[in-house]
């Protein structure tokens, strides 16, 4: 049993829930079809703005309590503590670089945009197969801690299990809210490729051709250019 399960559990549910509140507002904006490509990126940077304030806040948090709570525990509770404080160094380096590359980025053609928000769908969903495997290992790390007496092995397999438990929702849940944008921007690609055929027949030198001709088409005059011409033209 987690130390304080019933607390951490309100705290985390605490922090995920504004990212239930980004998944319902990100499918509302969504239905509204706006028509600028740079208007759906400057969604997606807020969606991911917010998501690392949330992976920050989660991960100042642990660090905090759990600097705490090594130094005033004893046992498993102890290593616990230790490895929610040491797990969420590297979550709060993740949440700062992330926020931090939202900030660097310009104006880009569609193409690029889309290409951006479906990359960032891809690694959240990478993520998220990668928290099943922290779970599954902090489940296996507290079987062996029990089995051998171990406390070290059971408190940190706890502390696995519980931020395992977190990033997987905060993956999903933050994947559910950007994948709404990257789908909604993709379907509107075929406003921004317009295709323009045009179809130059050959000049005509031989009346009897050009008789033929005016016969099976009705049009009277021949038409100068040599080739085919095909247009096509893309708006961003």
């Amino acid at each position: 049993m987690l130390p304080s399960n019933q607390l951490r559990l309100n705290r985390l549910f605490t922090l995920l829930l504004p990212l239930f509140f980004m998944v319902i507002s990100t499918w509302i904006m969504a239905q509204n079809g706006h028509q600028d490509p740079l208007w759906w990126q400057q969604q997606s940077f807020k969606l991911q703005q917010n998501g690392m304030l949330i992976l920050g806040s989660w991960a100042g948090l642990n660090m905090i309590t759990g600097g705490l709570g090594y130094a005033r525990t004893q046992g498993s509770t102890s290593y616990f503590h230790q490895m929610n404080a040491a797990w969420n160094t590297v979550n709060a380096g993740i949440a700062y670089f992330g926020y931090k590359g939202t900030l660097s980025k310009t104006n880009v053609t569609t193409s690029e945009v889309l290409y951006d928000m479906t990359r960032f769908d891809t690694i959240l969903l990478v993520n998220a197969g990668l928290d099943v495997l922290y779970i599954s290992g902090g489940a296996w790390m507290v079987y062996r801690g029990y089995k051998l007496g171990k406390e070290r092995w059971k408190g940190y397999g706890q502390a696995i299990i519980l931020q395992g438990s977190f990033l997987m929702a905060f993956d999903l849940l933050l994947y559910a809210s950007h994948a709404k944008l990257s789908k909604q921007l993709s379907s509107l690609q075929g406003e921004y490729l317009s295709w323009n055929w045009s179809l130059q027949l050959p000049q005509l030198h031989y009346p009897w051709i050009e008789h033929f001709y005016s016969i099976a088409t009705g049009w009277s005059n021949p038409i100068a250019n040599a080739l085919p011409v095909l247009q096509i033209q893309l708006l961003f």
